[in-house]
C-alpha cells in the first residue's frame, strides 16, 4: 500500500443486551423518532433473506417475540445518518442488539 492510499475507518458497534419490554421501547422510539428505510428478517442461521420482504415495524416486533425469526435489521435515518439495528432472539426471552451507524456519500 503506498502512503496516498487513504483507508477508512470501520464503523464503531454498539451492542447491548435486554428483555422483551426494552425491545418495545427501542422499537416505539424507532418507530417515533426515525424515518424507517428497510427491515431486513432473518429466518435461519444461514440462507439468502427473501428479496422484497416488505416487512412493517409491528411484523418485525412480532417476529423477534414469537420467534417467527432468528434475527430482524432495522434500518433506519435518524440525526443525518444511517442506522443498522440488528436484533437478535436469545433464551430466555432476551434480546441482542448490534447497532452501526453509517455515513453514507449520498454522492457516489
Amino acid at each position: 500500500m503506498s502512503d496516498t492510499t487513504a483507508t477508512t475507518p470501520l464503523p464503531e458497534l454498539q451492542q447491548a443486551q435486554f428483555d422483551a419490554a426494552e425491545l418495545e421501547r427501542l422499537l416505539r422510539d424507532i418507530g417515533a423518532c426515525a424515518q424507517i428505510t428497510e427491515i431486513i428478517p432473518k429466518y435461519a442461521a444461514t440462507g439468502h433473506v427473501p428479496e422484497n420482504a416488505a416487512v412493517t415495524l409491528d411484523d418485525g416486533r412480532r417476529l423477534l417475540l414469537d420467534g417467527g425469526a432468528r434475527a430482524v435489521q432495522f434500518r433506519y435515518r435518524f440525526q443525518d445518518a444511517d442506522w443498522w439495528d440488528t436484533v437478535m432472539a436469545l433464551p430466555g426471552g432476551q434480546f441482542r442488539l448490534v447497532r452501526i451507524q453509517h455515513h453514507f456519500d449520498s454522492a457516489s
